[in-house]
């Protein structure tokens, strides 16, 4: 009779929240994967400008100190000298090098957060094995959780 549509429809509403909740955690671990994508990419380009940087140290180094050389400053080609540039381009490089530290720091604190957000709310990804032995001997103790 009524109870058991009662029943069922409880149960049904229970179905759409665990769901919901579901999807909100699938939601909120793929914002933080794309965060940590981002940091990433971001520490790439850097690292890359920092290597031009490191290339054009290397190459100043060799040249007579008063050599002619000229630098972009703000979209604009000035002449200068070895002297005068090679200290500019090795403190860009230093901060570069601070940067992309302070970035990669920021980068395995956010993996962390990753994995301690799948852990406390049992997110296995696709790829992730189960933990098939613990399953094996004891049924109950079989890992639910949710599959992204």
């Amino acid at each position: 009779g009524g109870g058991v549509r009662a029943l069922r429809g409880a149960m049904g509403d229970n179905e759409e929240d665990e769901r919901a909740r579901a999807e909100s955690l699938v939601a909120q671990l793929s914002a933080m994967k794309e965060e940590s994508q981002v940091l990433g990419q971001k520490i790439s380009e850097l690292e890359q400008e920092r290597q031009e940087h490191v290339l054009v140290s290397e190459t100043l180094d060799t040249l007579d100190s008063e050599r002619k050389c000229f630098r972009m400053v703000g979209g604009v080609l000035t002449e200068r000298t070895v002297a005068t540039v090679l200290p500019a381009v090795k403190d860009n490089m230093d901060k570069l090098t601070a940067v992309i530290n302070e970035l990669y720091g920021k980068l395995q604190s956010k993996e962390k957060d990753m994995q301690d957000f799948q852990s406390k709310h049992n997110i296995r990804l696709r790829n992730q094995p189960e933990q098939k032995a613990a399953a094996a001997q004891d049924p109950d103790k079989a890992p639910s959780g949710y599959r992204v």
